[in-house]
């Protein structure tokens, strides 16, 4: 049997340059970096260099995942430069059954053939067992979690810009704050996020330290605490209650 091919990423360019940027902000060099992510001492660095550059044509998520952990970053700061496969075309299901024309009302009536037997719904395929080490294993699912708890926290990031931007708006506050109650909306997410299984009064005081720092830039104390509310209730619904 051949080796099954891949589907071709894209926008590898933008990954490597991020990657790049991870690096740097590091202080690793490419041969460093090849040690920690136990690549071949002697050769590692060149699949570094080629990686950056975006020739890789099909990197794997535990390669991505092993760079950023030497690295010592996060998923966040390479998210929005993850390749992707593109969009595919579904093809349109086709009927299983044709009627005939002899079978049309405005036909003479006379002897029909019984109709076909509906086709038997497919038998899935036996689950694999999973024949990897219990420690890649967990491995993989750590890595799984994390990225749907990145995709949730941009997500939930961009419900708060733009209700952010919505009451900018109605508040008419001048274009040149936006940015920074934009900054201050962001640093709330992140307080919010990070204290996720914290308890409430710990969210809050946590929060309450970026207040006085925005101040100090001239944001208005009462736009701030309508940015901290609307900030809790995407990230922690369920304390807004009652």
């Amino acid at each position: 049997m051949g080796r099954k091919v891949r589907p071709a990423l894209h926008g590898l360019g933008a990954l490597g340059a991020r990657l790049k940027h991870v690096r740097l902000n590091s202080g690793l060099s490419q041969m460093k970096l090849a040690k920690l992510m136990d690549f071949d001492p002697a050769h590692g660095y060149k699949y570094i260099l080629r990686l950056e550059k975006g020739r890789v044509p099909n990197p794997t998520l535990r390669t991505i995942a092993a760079y950023i952990e030497a690295c010592g970053a996060r998923w966040q700061d390479v998210v929005n430069a993850l390749p992707s496969t593109g969009k595919t075309s579904t093809p349109a299901a086709r009927p299983l059954y044709v009627v005939p024309a002899w079978a049309s009302d405005s036909m003479a009536s006379g002897p029909r053939p019984p109709a076909p037997a509906p086709a038997a719904a497919p038998t899935p395929p036996a689950r694999r067992r999973d024949s990897r080490p219990m420690r890649e294993q967990l491995r993989s699912q750590r890595i799984v979690q994390r990225e749907l708890h990145t995709r949730r926290f941009w997500s939930g990031v961009k419900q708060a810009d733009e209700t952010t931007a919505a009451l900018l708006h109605s508040s008419r506050v001048p274009s040149s704050l936006h940015r920074a109650y934009l900054s201050f909306t962001r640093s709330c997410c992140s307080a919010i996020d990070a204290f996720a299984t914290a308890r409430p009064g710990i969210v809050q005081r946590e929060l309450a330290k970026l207040v006085q720092p925005a101040v100090a830039q001239g944001l208005d104390r009462r736009i701030l605490a309508q940015i901290q509310l609307a900030c809790t209730q995407v990230f922690r619904p369920q304390s807004n209650t009652g």
